[in-house]
């Protein structure tokens, strides 16, 4: 039996993977350990989305390579997006690594990890990288050993499909995870039950394109799941994340709405306002069309949060257009923004086009849209003030004497939170309607509401 820490490095889709290989190799005899420092052997599940993912990945293995080096650590496993991408040069570059395994071989982790133990592997590179993901592989490895949820969090991310058939031009997601695979909904919910039953009150649902869930298996679309979610009992919110703007009609907006269980929570990955740069991107969509999608969205729910994306430094991106998204980004109301600086990815249609923009002017104009962002969000958060909203407990601060939890608008780990005086008899996974009396820059800051008929 092995001591085994899994290190889980980029998005909450890799989150999740982590999860079911952490089941994996505990359902094989090894022990789970949180720190790497206490490990046998460490896997590190990796990203390969942009160049400073892989970058996060190389300074992990090589400190991890130091541990080896001391005799504190005997093996060190890669998994993830970033060895079905680039398999074959990670192990030419990276002999520290033992083995590199791609999606395919998910399910004989536990062996791998006997065989790094015992200096019996054949081979480093294990499955074949390229053939991107399949779900049915996930769905067969949680059947076979449950997912083990890594802390004790009242909400958990819900993986719904994989890979994406958008064809981006700048996107390395379908080089990893290939097109789109949903999920069967029975799965899906029978894995929601799963985790609500196990003390989950919010889950999260994500995917590389959650508006399009259903489409390439016949199944049922994504407000029919929506719908099936909402009769579990004991699930108190369910949050979409992952929404391209195109698939937001009013047959969704109004499920999402009318639903006494999904958030009124629109993350939208718009990516940019231009309409040349996003036809350059292979997207739909310009400043007009997301204005007239944020009304229509507030024009039935006035409180619903909308995130929004964007992308800059794009291959011909002018001046002008990089400032049209600062002037979107100020003038939309958007409670949440993330602003990323374009990545030449390697096999993208995007890496060969012309007109690249000089790297230091790529931040530059990333940090102008994020310093507009951040007064922006500010602005929207003074707007709750005054208001009541419903939220998830998730922690308490003894030295502030202070409650922190997640109402509707604020998704795990992206966004702000909202901090409260509490009540006797209050406990982490609790519900509780907050008063909200202040704005802290973009978070909340209120007192747990006293009932009239309390």
């Amino acid at each position: 039996m092995a001591r085994v820490a899994i290190v889980s490095l980029g998005c909450p889709k890799n989150a999740i993977d982590s999860e079911a290989l952490a089941g994996l190799v505990a359902s094989g005899g090894h022990a789970l350990t949180p720190g790497v420092e206490d490990a046998d052997v460490v896997l590190v599940n990796t990203c390969g989305f942009i160049d400073p993912a892989r970058r996060e990945t190389v300074e992990e293995v090589l400190e991890l390579a130091e541990l080896k080096q001391r005799g504190s650590l005997r093996g060190l496993v890669l998994t993830g997006c970033l060895v079905a991408r680039s398999a074959a040069d990670l192990d030419g570059a990276l002999p520290e690594v033992d083995a590199f395994v791609d999606f395919d071989a998910y399910p004989g982790i536990a062996h791998i990890v006997d065989g790094v133990l015992a200096g019996t592997l054949d081979e480093r590179v294990h499955g074949r990288p390229g053939t991107r993901f399949d779900p049915a592989y996930w769905d067969a490895t949680i059947a076979a050993a449950p997912r083990i949820r890594f802390g004790r969090k009242p909400w958990a991310y819900l993986k719904i499909a994989e890979g994406c058939n958008r064809g981006c031009t700048f996107c390395a997601i379908p080089l990893m995870r290939g097109k789109l695979a949903s999920r069967p909904p029975e799965q899906v919910i029978a894995e929601a039950r799963h985790l609500v039953a196990g003390g989950v009150r919010e889950l999260s649902l994500v995917s590389q394109d959650s508006v399009m869930y259903g489409r390439d298996i016949g199944a049922p679309g994504l407000t029919d799941l929506l719908r099936s979610l909402e009769r579990i009992e004991g699930l108190e919110r369910v949050r979409l994340m992952y929404l391209h703007p195109q698939g937001v009609d009013d047959a969704l907006i109004d499920t999402m709405l009318s639903s006494p269980v999904v958030a009124d929570y629109f993350d939208l990955s718009l990516q940019h306002v231009s309409a040349p740069v996003l036809r350059r991107m292979g997207r739909w969509g310009g400043r007009e069309r997301f204005e007239a999608l944020v009304t229509r969205i507030r024009d039935r729910a006035p409180h619903a949060a909308v995130r929004a994306t964007f992308i800059l430094g794009f291959p011909g991106e002018s001046e002008d257009e990089a400032a049209a998204v600062a002037d979107f980004v100020a003038d939309a109301g958007l409670d949440w923004v993330g602003t990323f600086a374009y990545s030449p990815e390697d096999g993208t249609r995007s890496a060969e086009l012309p007109g690249r923009v000089p790297e230091a002017e790529v931040r530059a104009r990333v940090d102008a849209v994020a310093s507009v962002a951040e007064e922006a969000m500010s602005r929207r958060a003074a707007y709750y003030v005054g208001a009541t909203q419903r939220v998830l407990v998730e922690r308490y601060v003894p030295g502030e004497d202070v409650w922190i939890g997640r109402s509707e608008r604020e998704a795990p780990e992206i966004d702000g939170e909202t901090r409260f005086a509490g009540r006797p008899g209050l406990a982490v996974g609790d519900v509780v309607d907050v008063a909200i009396t202040a704005a802290e820059g973009c978070d909340l800051v209120g007192t747990v509401a006293v009932r009239p008929d309390a």
